[in-house]
C-alpha cells in the first residue's frame, strides 16, 4: 500500500471514527502504562502509527508498508532517545534484538506459508511489535506475541465471512498481532 492509497483506505466516515477511536484509546492507555517516562514518545508514535495500520488492514487486507517502514528509524531513534534519557541501554539492546527475533520468526512463517496467510507486510508489522514488546521485557515479548496468535486464532473461528456456502479463513493479521501486542505492553513490566 503506497502513500497515495492510505487516504482512501479510511475514506468513509466510519472507518475515520474508527480509527480516532481506537488511537485515542491505545494512547490514553499507553500514557497510563508508562506516566511521563523517556520511552512515552516512542510508544505514543509507534502505537498510533500501529493503530491506524491495524485499522487500514482490517478494513482493506492490507497493511500499510508506507507508514510501518518509516516507522524503523522513528522508533529506534525515539527509544535510543529514551536510553540516553533514561541511562539505561539494556531495554534499547531487548528491543532491538526482540525487533530482529519476531521479525525474522514471522518471515519463517511467511515463507512457509508461501505469503498466503501471513505476508511480508505482516514481517514488518512484526519487528515494529517486537521492538516495542522487547523495551518492556522478555515476558511481555513472548506473551505479547502468543497472545497475538491467540487473538488470530479466535477471529478465524469467529470471524469467518461466508464465501458461496463455504466458510473463508481469510482474516486481516495485523490487528489481531497489534492486539496481542498492545495487552502484553500495558501488563507486562
Amino acid at each position: 500500500m503506497t502513500g497515495r492509497s492510505l487516504a482512501p483506505a479510511l475514506a468513509p466516515a466510519r472507518w475515520r471514527a474508527i480509527t480516532l477511536t481506537s488511537v485515542a484509546a491505545v494512547e490514553v492507555a499507553l500514557v497510563w502504562r508508562f506516566g511521563w517516562t523517556a520511552p512515552l514518545g516512542a510508544y505514543l508514535y509507534l502505537g498510533a502509527v500501529l493503530t491506524v495500520a491495524a485499522v487500514i488492514d482490517a478494513r482493506t487486507l492490507t497493511m500499510p508498508n508506507a507508514l510501518l517502514l518509516p516507522s524503523y528509524p522513528v522508533g529506534i531513534g525515539l527509544l535510543v532517545v529514551a536510553a540516553v534519557v533514561d541511562g539505561r541501554w539494556w531495554p534499547l539492546g531487548r528491543a532491538v534484538i526482540a525487533m530482529a527475533a519476531v521479525a525474522a520468526f514471522y518471515l519463517a512463517l511467511a515463507l512457509v506459508a508461501g505469503g498466503q496467510r501471513l505476508g511480508l507486510a505482516d514481517v514488518v508489522l512484526g519487528g515494529l511489535v517486537g521492538l516495542l514488546l522487547g523495551w518492556v521485557s522478555w515476558s511481555a515479548l513472548s506473551t505479547g506475541v502468543i497472545l497475538g496468535w491467540v487473538a488470530a486464532l479466535a477471529a478465524i473461528l469467529v470471524w469467518r465471512p461466508r464465501h458461496g456456502g463455504q466458510r473463508a479463513g481469510v482474516i486481516p493479521a495485523g490487528p489481531c498481532l497489534w492486539l496481542g501486542a498492545v495487552v502484553a505492553v500495558l501488563a507486562g513490566r
